[in-house]
């Protein structure tokens, strides 16, 4: 019972922490704050981390695990237009579901990653090598345009799927809707698989696909 409610409360430091962390950063955060919102005593929080740091990089790391995860499922056995299909898909709902962890992970980018720069550079790094060459695989059997660079198709879709949630704001002030509104998140679904299938000059898939 007590490691059950020792969970719960971890969760929900977590969950506070997230909230603040999203809207401030790391150096506009306070564990006041997070404390309030956890609904606990600040002293607390050092139960769980030592510090402010740790607890922010277990965020980090686990916001890292949940963004990357749609990515593993990127298989040479499938075809790429199913494949990326559903890769985007799974973006796009993480963007919806989760907006304030892809906030979080852009705010650290845009500051240098001081605090997971080495996970950018080993693991995550490593696992879009891996990925690529799924994709430069697809271009060998001449699935995909070879004028697409692997890497970069990659980081687009990344940029592309997260502005939903980073840019959550914008969006709603230029069509007045956000990925909350069902319709927005149809219409989001259908131009973004589109664009990046199909392109925005008229073809035909086969074009699309062609070997060059």
């Amino acid at each position: 019972m007590e490691q059950k409610k020792s969970t719960q409360k971890r969760h929900q430091l977590l969950n506070a922490a997230l909230d603040v962390f999203s809207l401030y950063g790391f150096n506009g955060a306070s564990l006041d704050e997070i404390a309030q919102i956890a609904e606990m005593h600040k002293s607390n929080i050092f139960y769980y981390y030592e510090n402010k740091e740790a607890l922010y990089v277990e965020v980090l790391t686990t916001v890292l695990q949940k963004w990357l995860a749609p990515l593993q499922m990127l298989e040479a056995d499938l075809e790429p237009e199913e494949a990326i299909t559903n890769y985007l898909l799974q973006k796009i709902e993480v963007s919806r579901t989760q907006p304030k962890a892809s906030r979080l992970f852009a705010l650290e980018v845009i500051q240098g990653a001081p605090h997971i720069l080495e996970i950018l550079k080993g693991p995550l790094k490593k696992l879009v090598k891996r990925k690529a060459k799924v994709i430069s695989n697809w271009q060998e059997q001449g699935k995909i345009s070879t004028e697409i660079d692997p890497e970069l198709l990659i980081l687009n879709i990344w940029a592309l799927t997260q502005n939903y949630a980073d840019f959550a704001t914008q969006m709603e002030m230029v069509t007045g809707k956000t990925l909350r509104n069902r319709s927005m998140q149809q219409r989001v679904i259908q131009h973004t698989v589109h664009m990046m299938l199909y392109g925005v000059i008229p073809r035909t898939p086969s074009e699309l696909f062609k070997a060059e």
